[in-house]
């Protein structure tokens, strides 16, 4: 890696050390991920996706939304620090995604359904959205862009006008550095969040089906048919999202803990 662009990683990972996550989650432990890899490599290969009516995406969506929001609209107002009132949006996209969006907006793809072995599957996807929301994840991941942009800016313009000391270039070399400095700051304040973000919104996800009286482990398969559709087996620094089997294995632990916590939220950040 080239000095200039280590020097705007550092900085904007100075801004961005915070781990994003309104509360402290479990760690994994190199067991804890081992067994998840093991079990997704053999799941087989990519999932096939199933022929559904549109009355059966339908009402899918629908009694699981029923099923899910209230508990989760509870437990969004304890947490009181996000967005608690969801619009939600069904799209006819057939790829395997669902969103979460400013002001409450939440979007879950057709593919979801296609994908999902089961009504409890939906619901976690769903619920995996709705902690996004309740943890005010779309505003701290801006506010997070905009300070990695900024350090990024100033670090490699910093370097850009030392080297053009005596160039008569300068002006331009200083310019470019700034704004080289500013995609390559964003984009990791942007990433270093979003990983611990997706944590939180599966641990998130697991505690609203919990007291929802959801079956945790009809739901988690979804994860693993989404770890065999990604094929990644391990979580690299530029990843925005952490891998399929890191994914499985947290949320084992997560279930775990909440299970011994009976519904609890964990504690705070």
């Amino acid at each position: 890696m080239h000095r200039r662009s280590l020097l705007a990683l550092s900085g904007a990972s100075l801004v961005c050390g915070c781990s994003g996550a309104v509360h402290q989650l479990p760690q994994l432990s190199g067991s804890n991920l081992s067994l998840a890899q093991t079990e997704v490599a053999g799941a087989g290969g990519p999932p096939m996706r199933r022929s559904v009516s549109d009355q059966e995406v339908t009402e899918t969506l629908r009694s699981a939304l029923q099923r899910i929001r209230p508990p989760a609209a509870q437990l969004c107002r304890e947490m009181n620090v996000g967005v608690c009132d969801w619009q939600f949006r069904a799209m006819a996209d057939r790829s395997m995604n669902a969103s979460a969006g400013a002001d409450g907006v939440i979007t879950v793809n057709r593919g979801i359904v296609e994908y999902a072995a089961n009504e409890e599957e939906v619901c976690l996807v769903i619920a995996h959205e709705m902690g996004h929301q309740a943890a005010n994840h779309i505003a701290n991941s801006r506010r997070n862009q905009q300070a990695g942009a900024l350090v990024g800016a100033i670090l490699l313009g910093a370097l850009g006008a030392a080297a053009s000391y005596r160039n008569p270039a300068a002006a331009d070399i200083t310019r470019s550095a700034m704004n080289t400095g500013a995609n390559v700051g964003g984009a990791v304040g942007r990433i270093s969040f979003s990983k611990e973000q997706e944590r939180e919104a599966d641990y998130l996800a697991a505690l609203i089906l919990y007291r929802s009286e959801v079956d945790l482990d009809k739901a988690r398969g979804f994860l693993v048919t989404m770890a065999r559709a990604s094929g990644r087996k391990e979580t690299g620094m530029l990843d925005t999202h952490p891998s399929g089997p890191e994914r499985v294995a947290g949320w084992d632990r997560a279930v775990a803990e909440i299970r011994a916590s009976n519904g609890q939220l964990p504690k705070r950040a």
